[in-house]
């Protein structure tokens, strides 16, 4: 959705132009695919969500719900409705939320260091699953795609909360094929991460905050 700046013109979430308004921040680094043939992963990630005010808190401080809560998302003290106190921003405000982020890898053999490090604690890494483990380390040189096992290990070595598994070959499209890729994604992964398949047009809904499998569980 664009958003109009302070110059008025129409901008992207991510605009450097909407200063504290930018709502998302989108990098890039290159992968290693094939020898002449340069492939990019990206990663999404939101501003920290502002700090939600605790309303029976701040009530019982003497304070109802007004423009003063604003002041107290960004750091304010204010004054209580009666003028006789003061509430301060952390006497009333709840646990910072964190900034969900999502990774998507395209075609690659291999991460290099400067994209895995923008991977790290993504709540969603999308990474190719073209080979099994079968195909072994030279099909994975010669194609310059990479396997089901290496996307779940990749994926449980940064921190990422959910790894979808994309890019299957036409024989892989069976649900047996898929289980099989999965099962070795899993192996790989050693239950650090959820482990899904993809399919066009998917929607995964990531809540406010992030996932947080383990408080969950």
């Amino acid at each position: 959705m664009l958003k109009k700046g302070e110059d008025g013109f129409n901008r992207l979430p991510n605009d450097v132009n909407l200063g504290k308004n930018r709502r998302l921040i989108i990098k890039a680094a290159e992968l290693d695919h094939l020898g002449g043939v340069q492939t990019f992963g990206y990663t999404v990630e939101e501003q920290t969500p502002p700090r939600n005010i605790d309303a029976k808190k701040a009530t019982a401080l003497g304070l109802k719900p007004s423009k003063k809560y604003s002041l107290l998302k960004m750091g304010e003290s204010v004054p209580t409705d009666d003028g006789t106190g003061v509430v301060e921003p952390e006497q009333v405000l709840l646990e910072e939320l964190r900034a969900r982020k999502l990774a998507v890898l395209s075609d690659h053999r291999r991460v290099p260091p400067p994209m895995a490090g923008l991977c790290r604690n993504a709540d969603l890494l999308v990474h190719e699953a073209t080979l099994t483990k079968e195909d072994g380390v030279d099909k994975i040189k010669i194609r310059g795609h990479n396997t089901a096992e290496n996307a779940g290990m990749f994926g449980g070595d940064m921190g990422c909360e959910v790894v979808a598994l994309n890019h299957f070959v036409s024989a892989a499209v069976s649900e047996d094929a898929i289980e099989t890729l999965l099962a070795e994604a899993r192996r790989g992964n050693r239950n650090r991460s959820q482990i899904i398949s993809s399919y066009d047009f998917m929607e995964v809904w990531i809540p406010r905050g992030g996932f947080n499998f383990d408080s969950a569980s």
